[in-house]
């Protein structure tokens, strides 16, 4: 074979969907399904589990010619000729052994799930003694778990179903109750149709992309009976799709927060982390339509949030989270809480995120303060993959400069920052109002402090600009730079 296609051939391997599959888990996952492939009942090939085994032990590292195909070959069957097709199949066949794998782990976690399959097989099987025994049992243990979401009435109906299956085959159907199945059934539709119809809202604010949630009115209209506003998983979603919805009404919002608290323990903490992040959007909606009285209303939702732990996602905080925790703490005034929430959470963010989240809100802090000379030094160490967070940065450096008079450093700064407004491709609605900011700025730079025929005509041209980021700031530079009338 030519040098040439073992090079090929050591690039694709390399980079292949099994290869990449065993990358993307976890150590101890590496190391259970290793165990997994020498089980007979899962795997009976042994050169499947000798590939498994090598790269396993190699996927991370940098050895050259490490997935060489003449190399894995000899791995999985030593002491054979090299055979490219042969190869291919035994990586096919660890490829469908490890999407097994994937599979049993994720069924494995789901308790549910697994009391479910158990019972239909018992079903199935006819095996009727100990079927009544699990699926009793199973009754019991839902109707006493606090839990009360939409998936937890999907349960009760696959169990009801389940029961009735049996029951069947013994019994006169005249003698079957079958209303708890469509009454389970619904509830969970409902609850889950409202669940998306939120999601649907919330993304829409976000990208401007309308939706179409089919028998939404006739959802909405089941919604109100008394009946299924008792279930925690409807009355949640309801008010908060009327949040959502109705940005000048009060009313949903006030009913969603009681409503979080009362049901606290309907939901997972996953699913709670998501409701209080819903409620928080409905806040930030209404802020940015001018309710200034909904920023301490998002600062009290956040506080209670992170109270009981509903803001962390697998032990981390996000930075989109902790950032606007901040942000809001400075808004409404609370500078010491929001002082020492960011120092208390700083090892709540991901450490491969740390420091740069960290420095960036420090620096912001201390921005808000007027403080720029230490927030300058913060800035220029930060970098961002997230787009918004960069431009954000880059104008607070620019005004840090420009109200220290770094002029020269300024000016440089301006032109760095135009030819990275010119090089991001993905920027949509934000290129204009941060390319706009960039020019006015040089244009203050330019200004002569006399002149107030310019200075008069440039704040104009600001004002009624209604697309120019860091409007207000520009503005009072022009005002207070010159102490000038403007009426």
């Amino acid at each position: 074979m030519s040098k040439l296609i073992i090079n090929s051939l050591f690039i694709s391997l390399k980079s292949s969907l099994l290869v990449r599959t065993i990358q993307q888990l976890p150590s101890r996952e590496r190391k259970e399904l290793l165990d997994f492939l020498k089980c007979p009942l899962f795997n009976r090939r042994d050169e499947v589990s000798r590939l498994c085994e090598y790269l396993v032990n190699n996927v991370d590292k940098p050895v050259k010619n490490a997935f060489r195909a003449e190399l894995l070959f000899s791995t999985a069957l030593p002491g054979e000729g090299y055979d490219n097709r042969r190869l291919r199949h035994i990586m096919s066949y660890a490829l469908e052994a490890t999407r097994h794998f994937i599979a049993l782990l994720d069924w494995q976690s789901n308790e549910a799930d697994r009391q479910h399959s158990l019972i239909r097989s018992l079903r199935n099987r006819n095996m009727d003694k100990l079927f009544e025994k699990e699926v009793n049992k199973a009754v019991v243990k839902g109707e006493q778990q606090s839990v009360r979401d939409a998936r937890h009435h999907f349960n009760q109906y696959q169990l009801l179903h389940e029961k009735l299956e049996q029951k069947a085959r013994n019994e006169r159907s005249s003698r079957l109750d079958l209303q708890p199945l469509p009454d389970e059934l619904t509830v969970f539709y409902v609850a889950e149709m409202l669940r998306h119809a939120c999601a649907s809202l919330s993304h829409q604010a976000v990208a401007g992309k309308q939706y179409q949630v089919k028998l939404l009115d006739a959802i909405l209209d089941v919604a109100t009976q008394t009946k299924m506003l008792e279930s925690p998983a409807v009355a949640v979603y309801y008010q908060a799709y009327k949040m959502l919805s109705a940005p000048d009404e009060n009313e949903p919002f006030e009913q969603l927060k009681k409503l979080l608290k009362i049901h606290e323990g309907s939901f997972t903490r996953e699913e709670m982390r998501g409701l209080y992040l819903m409620a928080i959007n409905g806040c930030i909606r209404r802020l940015n339509s001018g309710r200034r009285e909904y920023a301490r209303e998002a600062f009290e939702v956040y506080q209670t949030a992170l109270e009981r732990d509903f803001l962390t996602e697998k032990g981390y905080l996000s930075s989109f989270t902790y950032k606007n925790i901040i942000r809001i703490g400075a808004l409404v005034g609370e500078h010491a809480w929001t002082e020492t929430f960011l120092e208390s959470h700083r090892n709540s963010l991901h450490p491969t995120k740390r420091e740069n989240i960290y420095r960036y809100n420090r620096a912001f802090l201390l921005f808000q303060k007027g403080d720029y000379a230490n927030a300058m030094p913060l800035l220029q160490q930060v970098e961002f993959e997230d787009t918004l967070n960069n431009l954000h940065a880059r104008r607070m450096l620019v005004r840090s400069y420009f109200e220290l008079e770094e002029f020269t450093a300024l000016e440089s700064l301006l032109q760095s920052f135009s030819s990275y407004l010119n090089r991001q491709k993905d920027l949509g609605y934000h290129r204009e109002p941060n390319i706009k900011f960039v020019r006015y700025t040089a244009r203050l730079l330019k200004l002569s402090p006399y002149d107030n025929t310019t200075r008069k005509a440039l704040f104009q041209e600001i004002s009624e600009n209604k697309s120019v980021a860091e409007q207000e700031w520009l503005l009072s530079k022009l005002v207070l730079n010159n102490n000038i009338g403007l009426a």
